[in-house]
C-alpha cells in the first residue's frame, strides 16, 4: 500500500486555510488514478495567533499538528514530515500559490522516470505569476546552482514538491527558516539524488510575503 502525505505548514492562515484544505482532500481520486493507495494531509500550525488550527479542526480527516511558538518554515516542514506515515511525502503552501491538483502529475513523474524527488518548477514555461524581482533572484541562484551543481535547475526554491521519505536521512540537516527549499535542492545536488522538474502554474499569495527578497534571498546565495 503507498501512501502519499502532504503536509502544509501554515502560520496565520485562517482565511485561506479551508480552501487549500478542501483543494487537496479533492485531488484524492486523481492520486488513485496515478497508482497510489491513499492519501494523508498533515497541517502543522507554526504558531499561529488567528484562528488557523480551530479552521483545520473541522476536518477531522486532516492531520493537525500544532507548535506553541512560531519555528519557521523549514521547521514546520521538518514536523510535519516527522508525523507522515507516507512512503511518499509532498508539500506546499497554505496560502493557494502552488496548485494541490498538479500532484498527481508530479507523482506520475517520479514513477515514471525513478526520481528521487521532484520538483514542481514556476520557471520553466508553465503559466506564471512571479514577481519580477523574485523571478530574477530564482532565475540567477538557479543558474549558479546547475553550474556548480553541474545539473541543470530552473526553480531551486519552488515550495512544491514531491519526494521519497526514506531520502530525508541523506538530505538533512536542513535549516528552520524560508531557505529550507534551496538548501533542499543543493544538498540533494551534493548527494547525487536523483531530482528533476514539471512545469506548475503559479500564483502570487493576496497580502504581504513572508519572503523577504534581501534577507532570505542572501541566505540562498549563502548555503550553495
Amino acid at each position: 500500500m503507498t501512501t502519499l502525505s502532504v503536509v502544509i505548514p501554515a502560520m496565520n492562515e485562517e482565511e485561506g486555510i479551508e480552501r487549500i484544505v478542501r483543494r487537496v482532500l479533492a485531488v484524492k481520486p486523481e492520486l488513485m488514478g496515478v497508482g497510489l493507495d491513499d492519501l494523508e494531509l498533515v497541517v502543522v500550525d507554526d504558531g499561529s495567533c488567528d484562528r488557523t488550527a480551530e479552521v483545520v479542526r473541522r476536518f477531522p480527516e486532516v492531520h493537525l499538528v500544532c507548535h506553541p511558538v512560531n519555528r519557521g518554515y523549514g521547521a514546520a516542514l521538518k514536523t510535519g514530515f516527522c508525523e507522515s506515515c507516507g512512503e511518499w511525502l509532498a508539500f506546499l503552501d497554505a496560502d493557494g500559490t502552488y496548485p494541490p491538483e498538479s500532484l498527481p502529475q508530479l507523482y506520475k513523474a517520479a514513477v515514471e522516470h525513478d526520481a528521487d524527488i521532484v520538483i514542481g518548477t514556476r520557471m520553466a514555461g508553465s503559466e506564471s505569476r512571479m514577481p519580477a524581482t523574485r523571478w530574477i533572484g530564482n532565475k540567477l541562484f538557479a543558474g549558479l546552482l546547475s553550474l556548480v551543481g553541474n545539473a541543470r535547475v530552473t526553480d531551486s526554491a519552488s515550495g512544491m514538491r514531491i519526494l521519497r521519505k526514506d531520502i530525508l536521512r541523506h538530505l538533512y540537516p536542513l535549516p528552520d527558516g524560508l531557505h529550507f527549499t534551496p538548501a533542499m535542492s543543493t544538498r540533494a545536488l551534493h548527494e547525487q539524488i536523483k531530482m528533476i522538474e514539471v512545469p506548475i502554474p503559479y500564483e502570487e499569495r493576496v497580502g504581504r510575503s513572508k519572503l523577504s527578497v534581501l534577507r532570505d534571498g542572501g541566505r540562498f546565495f549563502h548555503i550553495i
